[in-house]
């Protein structure tokens, strides 16, 4: 006989496909976005070509 010192609230396991999209998809779609949007806050800037390109 085994002897609980509290209740025990047994939950069930998650499935495969479960495992694989909270451990492998969601990090993966965090780190592509979170990349993306760091890179395209510091990506060099274009030069603005102007019709002026000399001060006389």
């Amino acid at each position: 006989m085994r002897r609980n010192e509290g209740p025990i609230v047994e939950i069930p396991g998650i499935s495969v496909l479960e495992t694989v999209v909270t451990f492998f998809v969601i990090p993966t779609v965090m780190f592509v976005v979170i990349s993306v949007l760091a890179y395209a806050m510091s990506r060099p800037k274009k030069a603005k070509t102007s019709a002026l390109t000399t001060i006389e």
